[in-house]
C-alpha cells in the first residue's frame, strides 16, 4: 500500500475514534505506537514499575543520575567537584550579578546547603561577592575572570559528554522530548517555589 493512502487511513481511524484530537496528537500517537513495535531495551535490576508516570520517572531519574555521573568524571579536569557547581555558575554568568538566595533557589536548594556551595566557589577564587547599593544586608554575585574560564571548560565537556548521551537520538526526537518536558519542569518549579514560601 502507497505509504501516503496508510497514513491517511490510519488519520481517518484515529480522527474516528477521537473526534476532538488535533493533528499533532495524532503525530505523537502514531510515533508512540511505531516505538512500541520496537523492542525495548532494560537494565533495571529491580522490578518495571506499574504505570507509565512512574516507568517515566525512573527513566528520568536513572539518565539524570547517569549522566551526572559522567558529568563528574570529565568535570574533574576543570577545578570544580559536584555538578552543583557547575550549575550556581552557570546561573551567576547568565544573571545580571544575582543575589544569593537566588542562585540558591534557581537551582532548587535549601539556604544551607546553597550557602556552602556558594563559599566553596568563592574559596576557589571562581565567584565574588559585592555589596547591594540599595540594600547593605545583600550579597551580590559575579564570576571571576577564573570562573569563566572554568566555566568555559565545563561547557566543552558537558557538550562532550551530552553528545555521547543522546547522540543515537536525532534532533527532531530531542526537540520533540524537550516540547513534551518542559511544561513539566516549569509547572513543578513554580509550584515548589510556591511550596517552599510556606
Amino acid at each position: 500500500m502507497n505509504k501516503t493512502v496508510e497514513l491517511i487511513n490510519l488519520w481517518a481511524k484515529y480522527e474516528e475514534e477521537n473526534p476532538k484530537a488535533e493533528l499533532s496528537q495524532f503525530c505523537q500517537d502514531y510515533l508512540v505506537n511505531q516505538e512500541q513495535k520496537t523492542k525495548k531495551v532494560t537494565f533495571w535490576q529491580s522490578p518495571v514499575p506499574p504505570d507509565s508516570a512512574s516507568i517515566l520517572t525512573k527513566l528520568v531519574g536513572r539518565i539524570a543520575r547517569l549522566h551526572n555521573l559522567y558529568v563528574m568524571g570529565a568535570f574533574k579536569d576543570c577545578g570544580i567537584s559536584t555538578f552543583d557547581e557547575f550549575l550556581y555558575l552557570n546561573s551567576i554568568a547568565n544573571t545580571s550579578t544575582p543575589k544569593k538566595t537566588d542562585v540558591i533557589l534557581a537551582n532548587f536548594n535549601e539556604l544551607s546547603s546553597g550557602l556552602l556551595i556558594l563559599d566553596r566557589l568563592k574559596k576557589a577564587e571562581l565567584i565574588v561577592e559585592q555589596g547591594d547599593k540599595l540594600d547593605k544586608r545583600t550579597k551580590r554575585l559575579e564570576l571571576t575572570k577564573e570562573g569563566a574560564s572554568v566555566l568555559a571548560a565545563c561547557y566543552q565537556k558537558l557538550s562532550e559528554v551530552n553528545e555521547m548521551c543522546f547522540g543515537g537520538l536525532a534532533e527532531e526526537q530531542v526537540q520533540l522530548c524537550i516540547q513534551l518536558l518542559q511544561p513539566v519542569e516549569a509547572s513543578l518549579a513554580k509550584q515548589w517555589l510556591e511550596d517552599k514560601k510556606k
